[in-house]
């Protein structure tokens, strides 16, 4: 019997740790065809449970007086309602966090998709996200004074019927833009992460440990082009960004294309959304109009920069050459 001891002990090790993962690791992933995960995922549910809690409501408006009313996913509106009676403690260590640490949303989302799974032991390890250090014991609150995995057991089914259409509709799309993007067979690979707690038709694209995450709020189908933009952004945004401080005429460019509707608030948000876009219009194979009517927004010499995407070279060989040419292309003025 003795000598079957170390056999035995390796075993319930294996069973301990397999369980340990089941239980972090509670929703059934689906894949694609190609393989592409789509999942929902407890680090962004639990972040933005918490931002929800703290009076996130970016949504639709349906009502404005006499109160304004949004109109939040059944989802999110079932927890919103359910956290109204959570401990308050958390919601003052939120507050003090956040006071602390004034950064943008998707910096947030980035920390939390590259920390360990609930209960949150560790946090993300890049350098770029250490000024959010700490977070990963704030989550690790919310997670269990909140009950967040017993929210999250309950909304399973409507995760699962709300992934589903992506099922069928991105694998093309997404094959062509990593070839476009040059991305090696052996390069990050693709998750899509539904958030039901977010607002309608949001896409964000962070990199996470390894793997590029997609993560999409709720939509009445899935929104291609915006995904594989967000996809594209993740890897143009850096050389994008770097040939922006050089392009004299970008800050004059970007005034234009403000009134006519561009949302980016800096020349390198609004240089890396042409590029972002470009790949998403040439791997959905978007007719001439699509371009069209994105100039007629403000984002001008999409087509040509999609085209450049077929050069061999990397990005930042052309990058300049592309936005100064893209000042040429503004629509004729009436």
């Amino acid at each position: 019997m003795k000598r079957h001891l170390p056999v035995l002990a390796a075993f319930f090790v294996v069973l301990g740790t397999t369980a340990a993962r089941a239980e972090a690791d509670w929703f059934a992933s689906l894949y694609t065809g190609e393989g592409i995960e789509l999942r929902a995922d407890e680090r962004v549910f639990t972040l933005f449970a918490l931002f929800n809690a703290m009076g996130y409501d970016d949504a639709p408006l349906v009502r404005k007086d006499p109160l304004p009313r949004y109109q939040f996913h059944p989802v999110r509106a079932e927890v919103r309602q359910k956290l109204l009676a959570a401990d308050p403690s958390v919601r003052a260590a939120a507050n003090n966090f956040f006071d602390a640490h004034a950064r943008p949303m998707e910096h947030y989302l980035q920390y939390a998709v590259q920390s360990a799974a609930p209960p949150f032991a560790t946090g993300a390890k890049a350098k770029e996200l250490q000024d959010l250090k700490g977070l990963e014991g704030l989550l690790a609150d919310v997670y269990k004074k909140w009950n967040i995995g017993d929210l999250m057991a309950q909304v399973q089914s409507e995760y699962r019927k709300a992934l589903r259409p992506y099922l069928t509709a991105i694998d093309g799309p997404m094959a062509k833009a990593r070839k476009l993007l040059h991305v090696p067979e052996n390069g990050p690979q693709s998750l899509v992460v539904l958030n039901l707690l977010e607002a309608e038709n949001s896409v964000h694209g962070v990199m996470g440990d390894g793997e590029v995450v997609l993560v999409v709020g709720p939509s009445p189908k899935p929104d291609v082009e915006a995904l594989v933009a967000a996809y594209a952004q993740v890897f143009v945004s850096d050389p994008v960004s770097k040939a922006a401080r050089s392009w004299a005429g970008g800050p004059t460019l970007l005034r234009e294309a403000q009134l006519l509707g561009a949302q980016e608030k800096t020349v390198a948000e609004y240089a890396t959304a042409l590029f972002s876009r470009a790949v998403a219009l040439k791997a959905i194979d978007a007719p001439d109009a699509a371009y069209d009517a994105l100039a007629q927004k403000g984002y001008f010499g999409i087509k040509e920069i999609a085209q450049k995407f077929e050069d061999q070279r990397p990005v930042d060989a052309w990058a300049l050459d592309a936005l100064q040419k893209a000042e040429t292309r503004r629509p004729a003025k009436k």
